[in-house]
């Protein structure tokens, strides 16, 4: 059993607010994997996603005295995660033209349709479009959904760690696969 496995939660967030720095690289350690992926699901991007996790791991550690004991510590931290995340994206102009110039390459490739195993080709433009709709949707139905189906959070605890009541939760969800819908009808057609 490894040495951290031996230290509770608890006492780790009660020694890491008193400056244990130790106890909070073990905390670290814990939840690192989750906030990795996490990010790279929203960044696309390891490189990114690695620069997002030290971001939130220094944002935690600075703001370790707001968390509430009443939620969980790892929907704090996949709060932060994404709010850190969007925010990269929001500021990285240059991202978003690679992507656009990633499209137009992918699409300038038709696929072989007669061929049953998907072409590396199908793939990214596939891809491309499923991230291109996920853009098509507003932040906070985006956020919901990619908690909800990507992250397997349950409505409730979107509905608790967002404030928000759980039917404007499942709206939320239902609007952000609604609007991603119509705008692959749209592409298609």
């Amino acid at each position: 059993m490894p040495q951290d496995a031996v230290f509770h939660e608890t006492d780790l967030l009660h020694r890491a607010r008193s400056g244990d720095h130790d106890a909070f690289d073990i905390l670290a350690r814990r939840y690192t994997g989750r906030i990795l992926a996490t990010s790279r699901r929203i960044l696309h991007n390891s490189a990114d996603a690695e620069d997002n996790v030290q971001n939130v791991l220094f944002k935690a550690f600075t703001n370790l005295w707001q968390f509430h004991e009443s939620a969980l510590l790892s929907t704090w931290l996949t709060r932060i995660t994404i709010n850190e995340a969007l925010m990269k994206l929001r500021a990285s102009a240059a991202e978003r033209h690679r992507m656009d110039s990633a499209c137009s390459t992918c699409k300038k490739q038709a696929p072989d349709v007669r061929s049953s195993r998907i072409s590396p080709e199908a793939q990214c433009i596939a891809k491309e479009l499923a991230s291109q709709a996920m853009k098509s949707v507003s932040a906070d139905l985006r956020e919901a959904f990619v908690l909800y189906a990507v992250e397997g959070w349950t409505q409730k605890e979107l509905s608790d760690t967002q404030g928000i009541a759980l039917q404007t939760v499942k709206t939320r969800i239902f609007r952000a696969r609604r609007k991603m819908k119509e705008y692959l009808r749209a592409r298609a057609a």
